[in-house]
This record gives structure tokens, C-alpha cells and sequence, in this order.
């Protein structure tokens, strides 16, 4: 009996623990990550501003091969919309809702069996003869399960930003530069 005791003991000190750190995380969610790409802007924004050749670099891509996708809207810029369904990434869609030519790309996420949308955004900015690409992930964390969720979510979701970035990268560096068409204003 004196066992039993210490092991329950345990696992209630065990799940307190768990939640004291669960009510912790953040209400809302952020993740940011950036690298420096050897191309002009105007290179990356038709990149990140057209879902044509997400599954080239997209790390979901990657992990789904499978998955099929579905395009609405125009081919680029606000209003280009992709849904997906896979057996591993599930079913969800995501929409450019804005769009600033060479600067920046804010798109909406929305996942079935989810409530709520979360934002995705691609900034560029010049760097020496580059184009720094800053690509962050804001979404809600309600409640315990939305904070216990995104403790794992976070670390994982990090990781696949990078490798996306990285991607993306190897994408665009391999490509025909396109001329730049940013001016000066």
C-alpha cells in the first residue's frame, strides 16, 4: 500500500507540474525566423506571393507527399487562395489577405477541427545584395488545451520554418534571376 501511495503521490506532482507549465504559455502564439537570400526582392516576392510553387519548398510538402491541394482566386497577390488535405498535415486552407509588392506577404491559416485563424507573414527587406526574409506565425493559444497544444507545436513548427527558409532559398538561388523591379520612393 505504502507504494501505491508514493506513486500516486508522484503522478499528482507530476500532472501539476505539467499544468503550472501549460498556464503559462502565452495566449497568443509567435514564431519568427529569418535568413538572407542572394536575390533581388522581386525574386522572392513572386516566390512567397503565389502558392504555384509552395509544394517546391514547403516543408509540409515534404512531410505529406501525398496530400492534395486545391487553388481559388487569382494566381498571385490577395485573394489566391490553396486548401489542402493529407493524412498527415490533415485539412486545412490559406489565403494571401495582404499583399505589398516586394515588402510583404500576410496570409490567413485556417485548419479544420480548429477554431479560429491564424497569420502568417513574409517581410523582406534589402540586405547588401540580398534580400532578408523574415517569415513569422502568429495564431490564439485559448485555454489549457490551446497552451499545452502550442508547447509542442512551437518547437516543431520552429524547426519547420527553418528548414521552409532554407528551401525556399536553394529554390530561388537556382532560378533565373527575374530583374528587380523595386524603386526607389
Amino acid at each position: 500500500m505504502k507504494i501505491l501511495k508514493i506513486i500516486g503521490v508522484v503522478v499528482l506532482v507530476i500532472v501539476v507540474l505539467f499544468l503550472s507549465v501549460v498556464a503559462f504559455q502565452p495566449a497568443k502564439g509567435h514564431i519568427e525566423r529569418s535568413i538572407v537570400i542572394n536575390a533581388p526582392p522581386s525574386a522572392v516576392f513572386v516566390q512567397v506571393n503565389s502558392f504555384k510553387t509552395f509544394k517546391d519548398w514547403s516543408p509540409w510538402a515534404k512531410m505529406d507527399p501525398d496530400a492534395t491541394y486545391t487553388f481559388e482566386g487569382p494566381p498571385s497577390g490577395q485573394g489566391c487562395k490553396m486548401s489542402w488535405s493529407g493524412k498527415k498535415t490533415g485539412k486545412g486552407s490559406q489565403w494571401i489577405a495582404e499583399s505589398e509588392e516586394n515588402k510583404r506577404v500576410k496570409s490567413g491559416l485556417s485548419f479544420e477541427g480548429f477554431d479560429g485563424t491564424a497569420f502568417a507573414e513574409f517581410t523582406l527587406s534589402p540586405e547588401g545584395s540580398g534580400t532578408k526574409l523574415s517569415w513569422t506565425y502568429d495564431g490564439d493559444n485559448s485555454g489549457l488545451g490551446g497552451k499545452a497544444m502550442w508547447m509542442f507545436m512551437k518547437p516543431m513548427l520552429g524547426g519547420q520554418y527553418d528548414q521552409g527558409l532554407n528551401d525556399l532559398k536553394k529554390l530561388i538561388e537556382s532560378s533565373p534571376m527575374p530583374a528587380d523591379t523595386t524603386t526607389e520612393k
